[in-house]
């Protein structure tokens, strides 16, 4: 990475999260509702996090702010904001290194880079109810395991993975996609279990069996059995806070929508034109794998508001975004599609009634739990369902008219 483009973005964006999070009309983690950071609150984040069965065993980015806190001689809410916005700006620059390593050019790889901090649970990391805390950490750790695994530093790729499930036992969901990508395995080869096969396959999920080792030893060490069982004997009742009324139900849907909505969609009208390349297909796949696995676990046995638990999958398609969809989102500045809709009465009816259709999504049916003018979930669903809707109808019109022209030709 000899262009200082990557760095640049990174910081951009992490100054720009630090600054959304700290505006006086909003209420996240960092501030609440004040100009100032609040230490205070942040204090006793970290503390919950330290206590708390489900949280305790992921000790990592809580070692990581106190760790900090007393080598800078700085508060533990200063160090909270340290730790987490310098792992985040590393993640950024990962996403750019993932997509060159990936085949990407320098553009698309800035493009994926963008995608990633314009993701909804990263733009708004720390706004409650997303309250983001160890997924900064477990973002890096899992995109170096990766990146060892393109390189082929198998050995390297075990006890960063490791780290990575310490960070959020939820990496673990991960681990067919890294198969798929990584082992060569296929149901459709001779060769599905040839000693290659088995070996790779033995290698990814060495992890697995190190981090079950650890999490005896820590549960036995911290005596938190009952209460750890306790907690997961619990899990089953977030089905309900999710789906048990209806404010609850169109919060959680519009959740998994905000977070994966736009990869879903450019995925499908990117494939009908495009033919993916075998890498790309075997990335769509983990992605696609990944989501099936994770989405159903945080629809039942999570809090489906906390959109970032939504978004673990796309880290398959962050480092492939542009590679994989950029041709569908450059379609986006054809002006001579936007000149011919603005002649035709049917475009213009329909842009229109989309709109409409889209602020009474945004703003009337969608009742975020925390109130909407603390935050700007209802204006980026806004805006991302008027992307959609105008890729939809450009891609409709644009069809329209080349049609129009072959006919006016022949």
């Amino acid at each position: 990475m000899k262009n200082y483009w990557p760095y640049l973005v990174s910081f951009l964006f992490v100054l720009l999260i630090y600054s959304i999070h700290m505006l006086p009309v909003s209420d996240s983690m960092l501030n609440e509702n004040n100009t100032e950071l609040s230490n205070v609150f942040l204090a006793s984040q970290i503390r919950y996090h330290q206590e708390f069965a489900p949280f305790a065993r992921r000790p990592l980015t809580s070692l990581l702010i106190e760790g900090s806190s007393g080598i800078f001689g700085i508060t533990l809410g200063e160090s909270f904001v340290l730790v987490n916005l310098l792992l985040l700006y590393f993640s950024g620059l990962l996403v750019y290194i993932l997509s060159i390593a990936l085949n990407a050019s320098k553009g698309q790889a800035l493009f994926n880079q963008v995608s990633y901090f314009l993701t909804f649970s990263i733009l708004f990391a720390f706004f409650p109810p997303v309250f983001s805390y160890d997924e900064p950490l477990q973002y890096c750790l899992i995109m170096l395991g990766i990146l060892t695994l393109i390189r082929e530093k198998w050995l390297y790729y075990i006890p960063i993975f490791l780290l990575a499930i310490i960070a959020r036992e939820s990496t673990v969901f991960l681990m067919p996609g890294l198969a798929i990508i990584f082992s060569g395995f296929s149901l459709k080869a001779k060769n599905m279990w040839s000693m290659s096969v088995k070996r790779k396959l033995l290698l990814l999920f060495v992890p697995l069996p190190l981090y079950v080792i650890y999490l005896g030893i820590f549960l036995w060490t911290t005596d938190i059995w009952k209460e750890t069982s306790e907690v997961a004997a619990n899990r089953l009742s977030c089905y309900f806070q999710n789906f048990g009324t209806y404010a609850s139900s169109v919060e959680s849907i519009v959740s998994f929508f905000l977070v994966l909505g736009p990869g879903l969609y450019f995925l499908y009208m990117s494939n009908k034109p495009k033919v993916f390349t075998a890498l790309e297909k075997n990335y769509v796949q983990a992605f696609l794998l990944a989501v099936v696995i994770n989405t159903p676990i945080v629809m039942v046995a999570a809090l489906a508001r906390e959109t970032r638990l939504y978004a673990l999958p796309l880290i398959f398609l962050w480092p492939m975004a542009g590679q994989l969809f950029g041709k569908e989102l450059l379609s986006l500045l054809r002006v001579r599609v936007y000149l011919s809709g603005l002649k035709d009465w049917r475009f213009l009816l329909l842009l229109g009634f989309s709109c409409y259709i889209n602020y009474l999504v945004s703003f009337k049916i969608y009742v975020p739990s925390f109130p909407p003018k603390d935050n700007f979930f209802n204006e980026y669903l806004f805006i991302l369902l008027f992307i959609v809707s105008v890729h939809f109808l450009i891609n409709i019109f644009d069809k329209l008219y080349l049609k129009k022209d072959q006919v006016g030709k022949g």
